[in-house]
């Protein structure tokens, strides 16, 4: 009698808002994958034909996903002691199979858009100590695991078990808030998504590819995180004594990411630059419009880098 193998599940998630572009990015790549389960900001696909020996060497090519894996099954219950001896017997069916484990990820997925209610995708309290848990208990007769929790970033080449949290806490959530929800009926019920992936780029070696970045008191402004976050996603070799050109530079904060690698920065922008970058003597401030700096000015610049509103056309 002839066996078939049942096809893998990728998952991906992404900002709220954005699943209609991910989902055409995956439906690009692989045509004859299924949509299966999905809820804002994640998204799961059926790979159908995909055998489940390639999927190691699987990349999807995505702008929009920001973490992605494969899912293994989900795990549901009234509490973390319910539900943790459900993600070892998936992970028993995965070694089985020849998968061991190296790390374990766990982040929520988003629960509204960016901004929303003060929301920013971030690391939370109760996911990391989620994580915490879980590599605690981790069975014993299984491989050896980093057990130090996700403040790291794992390892080139690292399998990484992922715990997506269906349903996290919101951010806004006091211990009012989820009394009158709970007094409500309106607890949603406790799910996880377990799956896995290999470490490949800088972004899957952090949890949910999140960056936890905590802005200090002396950056000028919140585009010092869109630099910082811009820089380490990417790798661009970047290196100390490099000669930038930031169009749109005030106030600054995105010019200080910069400045803190050691490059030399033309920052241009008719608005003021905050006087602790003024200061530093490796910028120098153009105050005028980009389109009224002479081409001499940009002979020594080998990096460009852009913020700023211009018209659709």
């Amino acid at each position: 009698m002839q066996t078939t193998t049942p096809s893998p599940f990728l998952f991906a998630t992404s900002q709220v808002g954005a699943e209609p572009i991910l989902k055409a990015e995956i439906s690009r790549q692989f045509p004859e994958a299924r949509l299966a389960f999905s809820r804002p900001g994640l998204v799961t696909f059926k790979l159908v034909g995909m055998d489940e020996n390639a999927l190691d060497e699987l990349r999807l090519k995505s702008v929009f996903a920001r973490t992605w894996g494969f899912s293994i099954g989900t795990v549901r219950g009234e509490s973390d002691d319910a539900m943790i001896p459900q993600v070892w017997k998936l992970v028993e069916a995965q070694r089985q199979l020849g998968r061991k484990f190296d790390r374990i990820h766990v982040f929520g997925r988003d629960l509204y858009k960016i901004g929303d209610y003060k929301f920013e995708p971030r690391l939370t309290e109760e996911v990391n100590a989620l994580c915490w848990r879980l590599c605690q208990e981790y069975p014993s007769d299984f491989e050896p695991l980093w057990r130090s929790g996700q403040d790291l970033p794992a390892n080139e080449g690292d399998r990484v078990l992922d715990c997506v949290v269906l349903n996290p806490l919101p951010p806004h959530a006091s211990a009012e808030f989820l009394a009158k929800r709970e007094k409500a009926g309106k607890t949603p019920p406790r799910e996880w998504l377990i799956g896995w992936h290999r470490v490949h780029s800088y972004a899957s070696a952090l949890p949910g590819g999140m960056l936890d970045l905590e802005m200090g008191s002396e950056i000028a402004s919140r585009a010092w995180l869109k630099m910082e976050e811009a820089l380490r996603w990417s790798n661009l070799p970047i290196q100390e004594d490099a000669r930038v050109c930031e169009i749109g530079s005030a106030p600054g904060g995105a010019t200080q990411a910069l400045l803190a690698r050691g490059c030399e920065v033309l920052g241009v922008d008719p608005a003021e630059m905050a006087p602790e970058v003024l200061a530093n003597p490796k910028f120098r401030h153009l105050r005028m419009r980009i389109a009224s700096v002479r081409r001499r000015e940009f002979r020594k610049i080998r990096w460009l880098t852009c913020d700023i509103n211009v018209p659709p056309n």
